[in-house]
């Protein structure tokens, strides 16, 4: 009998891990123009790229990516569930274009933006002029040049945020106090929000051979700001 006892413990022992719960790598959630975003830039953040929520809460994502996307066209539960997604650690990257911020009609959000907004219509062509990198050793920057920026959404500096990079142009907007911020962090309860003002599938797509690793970089730096990991789920 105490033979066979501990041979029950052995494997218990030895069964255990295996039949608890498993952890599921990190979630990214992306929505949008996804073009230049591929899995192994999701990978080498130790994350596992989705495209909807599926069986997943909002909460059980590290980071969202809303790219290009205008606000009406996100699914209601990731539009109503935003300030609670933050308030609980969860990041946040905003990438421009003609469907974002005000002309994706961001006004609804503009309280979680790291930039202010001019208005709505806000995506226009400009001059092409240098990046200007005001904060140039932060790690989103790791390994990266820039190219010349002609069209961007026009929008101001956040109060609060910090302005990463501009538009070595300066203002552009009719009235405009300030130079246009193309790079922006904020954090937003616990989390932490990177908006990007320039479209940045575009600019991929038009030859911009330094872009993926920004996109990697960014995607790494928000992932691992983010506690927020899947719920166990136990094996069928």
């Amino acid at each position: 009998m105490r033979r066979l006892g501990l041979a029950l413990l052995m494997v218990l022992v030895v069964a255990g891990p295996a039949a608890a719960a498993e952890p599921s790598p990190k979630l990214v959630l992306a929505l949008g123009d996804t073009s230049y975003l591929g899995e192994e830039a999701v990978a080498q953040a130790g994350a596992a790229l989705r495209m909807e929520l599926g069986e997943f809460g909002l909460d059980e994502y590290s980071l969202l990516i809303l790219a290009n996307v205008p606000l009406a066209a996100i699914p209601a539960g990731v539009r109503e569930g935003l300030p609670d997604f933050l308030s609980k650690g969860g990041s946040l990257l905003l990438t421009g274009g003609p469907g974002a911020f005000g002309s994706g009609g961001y006004e609804a959000i503009a309280s979680i933006l790291p930039f202010g907004l001019r208005g709505g219509g806000d995506w226009r062509a400009n001059p092409f002029k240098p990046v200007l990198l005001l904060e140039s050793g932060h790690p989103i920057f790791a390994g990266v040049s820039f190219p010349t920026i002609g069209a961007f959404n026009d929008l101001n500096p956040r109060p609060g945020a910090s302005e990463l990079a501009q538009y070595q142009g300066g203002a552009t907007a009719t009235g405009a106090k300030f130079s246009s911020p193309l790079v922006a962090e904020a954090g937003v309860g616990s989390g932490a929000v990177v908006g990007v003002a320039f479209d940045l599938g575009a600019e991929i797509r038009g030859g911009w051979g330094a872009g993926p690793q920004f996109v990697r970089n960014i995607v790494k730096y928000l992932v691992d700001r983010s506690p927020l990991v899947p719920k166990p789920r136990k094996k069928p």
